[in-house]
């Protein structure tokens, strides 16, 4: 009887062993407790840009993903929506030290400092080369992960249940109030892609466009003001910008670049040409992108993921999403 009972008990263990070194490789199958790409935590920009003739379903929306490794994940972020007009915001930092006088610097309105986020709870599976994420409400989202460094990793996003048609995000294991000052930022080009919907102004017509985008950091036009902010006034590089500008008056883009600490930073720019005459400050329908940095495992920056949401009207100027890196 013992020698039938011990055969029985290791054959149980035998076929118990097979089974779970069957599991474990299976080819194909979904690993729900992993981090995509290794990494927990993802700056994400993430839109819905249609081409339809009202682009009624429009929306961009900046984030911070948090993979718990346990096949849960929280969101975190702030959204704009095409259908609504969000007025600019001030923010804390100033121009001061880079133009004659401390002007104002804006964002998009929901951004500024003390506007409340937003966030979901969802699950995910990752099998190595793409994380599937549902959310409480059902949506899906399905990701691409790739690796762009050792110490980074990415995700674009394949698809959505729920009309988001362009995303990108960066990944790392840096804490998540891990930031790079703005005088401490690599003076790089920072390449990357950008989608959005704009109204335009002399035609009355709603256009979408895609295409290559950049930061390029490394003009010796670029100043720090103070501590908080970055500018440059840069010349016009193409013949349509700055294309309110009226014969005869110079071309060139203000830029700014500011923060008040953590990962949010704020870039605004404008054409000069439009500033009221003898002033430095304009207020007018700036460019105003929120942007979240993209910081690897080591917590040196290499670019930004954001959104561009200048509709301070309703289906009026621009709403995009875009990311720049170096990587």
């Amino acid at each position: 009887m013992k020698r039938m009972f011990g055969a029985c008990w290791r054959l149980l263990l035998a076929l118990t062993l097979v089974f779970t070194a069957t599991a474990a490789t299976a080819p194909g199958t979904a690993q729900a407790v992993d981090y995509p790409g290794g990494k927990r935590i993802y700056a994400v920009t993430i839109g819905g840009i249609h081409p339809d003739s009202t682009g009624n379903q429009s929306f961009a929306r900046l984030a911070m993903y948090y993979f718990n490794g346990n096949g849960t994940v929280t969101e975190s972020f702030w959204f704009w929506d095409w259908g609504i007009g969000y007025p600019h915001a001030n923010i804390k930092p100033t121009s001061a030290g880079c133009v004659g006088k401390a002007c104002e610097i804006h964002t998009s309105g929901g951004f500024q400092a003390g506007a409340l986020t937003k966030s979901l709870n969802g699950t995910y599976t990752n099998d190595g080369t793409q994380v599937v994420i549902t959310w409480d409400g059902g949506q899906t989202e399905t990701w691409a992960v790739g690796k762009p460094t050792a110490k980074l990793s990415s995700i674009g996003l394949r698809s959505s249940s729920y009309g988001a048609t362009v995303g990108q995000g960066y990944g790392s294991n840096a804490p998540h109030d891990t930031f790079v000052p703005l005088n401490k930022v690599p003076r790089h080009k920072y390449l990357g892609r950008q989608n959005s919907i704009t109204y335009v102004v002399k035609t009355g017509k709603i256009e979408t466009d895609t295409g290559t985008s950049i930061m390029d950091l490394t003009s010796t036009a670029w100043k720090q003001c103070n501590g908080d902010c970055l500018s440059a006034g840069l010349p016009v590089g193409s013949p349509e910008a700055c294309s309110a500008c009226k014969p005869g008056e110079t071309r060139a883009i203000r830029y700014y670049l500011a923060s008040e600490g953590g990962r949010k930073n704020y870039y605004e720019h404008h054409c000069t040409c439009l500033r009221a005459t003898g002033s430095d400050c304009y207020d007018g329908g700036s460019h105003v992108k929120p942007q979240l940095q993209v910081i690897d495992d080591d917590g040196v920056l290499h670019g930004w993921v954001g959104v561009e949401a200048s509709n301070r009207q309703a289906k009026r100027g621009t709403l995009g999403v875009h990311w720049h890196t170096d990587v």
